[in-house]
Parts: structure tokens; C-alpha cells; sequence
């Protein structure tokens, strides 16, 4: 009995051991994993965010937090497409984009034009409705306008400001992982920043790392955006494939 008393103490150390080993360096073996910029999106989110005058990482940060890349995605408010517009608002900037024949529909079916959208419609709040404020950009994007008067007076709607802070956070991981995509000459054939994990160990907070990935029930849906949580078997699947 006392020995297999010892051999369960010792297993369960082990597997701590290597708990605590995988998440110190979780950030260095598998980033471009935990966080994709799927090849056949990213010369558009840099032409995009050209375009409108946003930061690109702004942009995939919105895109991974709206939708995990997932062109398919849709809310039970019906929000859907990779930066996830609900019909009104998607018509809308098919008006002023002068989109012909437009179905809300589209937005699955073509991801390119999702990132379009999602590309003018936080350009349009991030430059001229907010003053270049990209945390209000973002509320407004989640919650609508009176979201953001909520936060000017100090009563934020309840998960705008997580996922506003959970956007930027994410763009800058996107950065520290990838670097400034854009200007590299192997786009659109790069996996992850030409570093060593060593660095990426630098430059990564580890704790961010984890918990921008896993960590996103404190934003809800609603009527304007919509926002998923991280798909498991996906993930694994993803990086043991890797």
C-alpha cells in the first residue's frame, strides 16, 4: 500500500512539475499556434488596415477576439463572418462602400470581405468618431455608442471595456510574436517572428499569454458584436500538427 501510496505522490508531482514547465514555456513552443494569423488573411488585414488607417495588429487582435479566425462564426444575436456584423450595421457599410448585390450572408462565405468590413467600420470609429481613442473605438464596436457614454461617465457596460482591453491586448501579442508582418518579404509564408524562444520568453508576459487565449467569458454577446471562446479540440489539434 505505501508504495503505491509514494508512486501516486510522485506521479502527481511530475504532472505539476510538468504543468508548471508547459506554462512558463507554453508562450516560446507553440505562439503561433495559440495565436494563428492564418496565411490566407493576412495580406488582406494589412491592405485593409493600410486602407483605414488602423494598426494591423488592431485588427487581427479584433478578429481573433470576435471570431478565433473562424470565417464561418455566427452569434445567437446573428452577428457573423470573421468580425462578426449583424445585418443592420452590415448593410449599412455595404451602402457606404458601395457593395452591389449585398447579402449579410456574404460575410461567411467571403472572408475577404468580412475583414473589409471589420477594417472600415473600427477605422471609421477609431479616426473620425473617437478622436483616435481606440478603447472607445472598441466599446462602441461591442456595445454601440451609448456603451461609450456609459464609460465617458464612469459606468462601463458590463464586459465593453474586457473586450476593448482584451482586443488591444491581443493586437500587442500579435506583435511581440509576429513583429511588424507587414513590411516582411515572406508574406504571406511566415509562421512567427524570426526569433529564437528565448526571446519570444522575453518579450512574452507569460500570464497574459494564457489568459488573453483561454480567458473570455467576461465578455457577453449582444445585439452588436459577438465575441467566442477558444475552440479546444481545435487548438490541439492545430498544435500537435504542427
Amino acid at each position: 500500500m505505501r508504495v503505491w501510496v509514494k508512486v501516486l505522490a510522485w506521479t502527481g508531482v511530475g504532472l505539476l512539475g510538468l504543468g508548471v514547465l508547459l506554462f512558463v514555456i507554453g508562450p516560446a513552443l507553440f505562439a503561433s499556434v495559440a495565436y494563428p494569423l492564418p496565411r490566407e488573411y493576412q495580406q488582406t488585414v494589412c491592405d485593409e488596415a493600410k486602407n483605414f488607417n488602423i494598426e494591423p495588429k488592431l485588427l487581427a487582435g479584433l478578429i481573433f477576439t470576435e471570431s478565433r479566425w473562424n470565417p464561418n462564426a455566427q452569434s445567437g444575436a446573428g452577428a457573423m463572418g470573421l468580425t462578426q456584423f449583424i445585418s443592420g450595421t452590415a448593410n449599412s457599410v455595404a451602402k457606404t462602400l458601395g457593395v452591389e448585390d449585398f447579402r449579410p450572408s456574404r460575410l461567411k462565405t467571403e472572408p475577404l470581405l468580412a475583414i473589409k468590413f471589420g477594417g472600415f467600420y473600427l477605422g471609421d470609429l477609431v479616426n473620425r468618431r473617437y478622436g483616435g481613442n481606440k478603447t472607445k473605438a472598441l466599446i462602441a464596436y461591442n456595445g454601440g455608442g451609448g456603451a461609450v457614454i456609459g464609460y465617458e461617465q464612469g459606468y462601463p457596460f458590463k464586459g465593453t471595456l474586457a473586450y476593448a482591453n482584451k482586443v488591444i491586448a491581443v493586437g500587442d501579442m500579435y506583435e511581440k510574436i509576429y513583429g511588424d508582418w507587414c513590411s516582411r518579404e515572406d508574406l504571406p509564408d511566415l509562421s512567427a517572428k524570426s526569433q529564437n524562444p528565448t526571446d519570444l520568453l522575453k518579450t512574452i508576459n507569460i500570464a497574459d499569454f494564457w489568459k488573453n487565449l483561454f480567458f473570455n467569458r467576461d465578455i457577453p454577446t449582444n445585439d452588436s458584436q459577438s465575441s467566442g471562446s477558444i475552440n479546444v479540440d481545435s487548438f490541439w489539434k492545430n498544435l500537435l500538427s504542427n
